[in-house]
């Protein structure tokens, strides 16, 4: 062992362990001894979350660094920043070895080809989540600069029925060549919102054959039985919210995990319930998650007294049952015990806090 209490490698573990949520203490870490300086920027500049409208002076500091040291660009496996293409421009002479996952927010992608070009074409990027104001379409197209990403979270507009039928979107001759294993997909529109399709020509250059887990926000925009066949047979994970209809869960054989978000207002409680209803003894469902809203108070207790029943009868069936609220959420086992009376006495449920961010993870994670 080092007689130099500052080169022993679990003192200097811990110190950037207790520290790692300081940067203004991380970066007095990198000072204190030669030793410490790639540990303490290692962790300094690993996952940079600079999405928040408050975050301007962080990333304009975060962007500096690196204009002027691209090779801290090594130190950086996940990059989230806001609507700031000036800052991203400045990103352009760095090194980035390592970088696995990028959290953009776009407004508008028919204009930003160019300024993220280099960062969206790294040969290491897996995962990618993007949040813009663009339509569908343009936002789908975009996708062709990211051709290593595997995991996709997308967040657009809805599209102009002119827009879906323009030739100019239809399928390429070229076969698809961004291999998805999960896409989050949510649209959002106004009071009277169109259908999309989610098949092959509409989804291009996004191949989704050997998909494993599809989860859909703003479901009643979203026609599900526009997937491709191969896609229902290998997908094992889905995540569906909002109005959802009632979902025809038959032509998905490898499903193992289903997770149904049971949002306040029109039909959504009996849309559950039917669904869940739908699941036969021989289905290879191992887990349901019933996603739950805080304000319990206004759902139909008729429909949730049926659901209540047929989640005990899941359970029974070995089935794992889990009853998820929101991080945030106060007093949830009381309102799962008014709400869900049976399947609370037999205990045969597991209450869950979940946010959206670690949904999709936790449930990947389960395979």
């Amino acid at each position: 062992m080092s007689s130099n209490p500052l080169r022993i490698q679990e003192l200097l573990d811990l110190c950037i362990t207790f520290l790692s949520g300081s940067p203004a203490d991380l970066l007095s870490c990198s000072l204190v001894a030669r030793s410490w300086v790639n540990a303490a920027q290692s962790e300094l500049f690993c996952t940079p979350h600079l999405m928040s409208v408050h975050s301007d002076r962080a990333a304009r500091k975060f962007c500096n660094a690196l204009s002027k040291s691209p090779h801290l660009g090594h130190h950086v496996r996940e990059l989230s920043m806001g609507n700031w293409p000036t800052l991203i421009q400045n990103l352009d002479p760095v090194i980035f070895t390592h970088l696995h996952t990028l959290r953009f927010i776009i407004k508008n992608v028919s204009l930003s080809y160019d300024l993220y070009r280099p960062l969206l074409s790294l040969p290491t990027l897996r995962t990618l989540h993007l949040d813009t104001s663009s339509r569908f379409s343009a936002s789908v197209k975009f996708l062709a600069l990211c051709p290593t990403i595997r995991h996709l979270d997308l967040s657009c507009r809805e599209d102009y029925e002119e827009s879906q039928a323009d030739p100019a979107f239809s399928l390429s001759e070229k076969p698809a060549f961004i291999r998805l294993m999960s896409l989050q997909l949510a649209i959002s529109g106004g009071e009277d919102p169109m259908q999309h399709n989610i098949n092959q020509a509409a989804l291009y250059p996004l191949d989704i054959s050997e998909l494993k887990a599809l989860s859909i926000w703003g479901s009643s925009m979203i026609r599900w039985d526009s997937l491709p066949q191969a896609a229902q047979e290998s997908i094992r994970i889905v995540d569906s919210n909002f109005w959802l209809g009632k979902l025809d869960l038959s032509p998905f054989k490898s499903l193992t995990v289903l997770r149904l978000g049971m949002i306040q207002g029109g039909s959504a409680e009996s849309d559950v319930r039917c669904t869940l209803a739908s699941i036969s003894p021989s289905n290879p469902i191992q887990i349901v998650v019933l996603g739950l809203s805080n304000g319990l108070l206004r759902y139909n207790k008729e429909e949730c007294a049926q659901i209540d029943r047929i989640l005990l009868s899941l359970a029974s069936g070995g089935v794992r049952v889990e009853l998820e609220f929101h991080l945030e959420t106060r007093g949830a086992e009381e309102k799962v015990r008014d709400w869900f009376p049976t399947i609370t006495v037999e205990n045969k449920f597991h209450l869950v806090y979940r946010s959206y961010g670690m949904r999709i993870r936790e449930l990947l994670s389960s395979l």
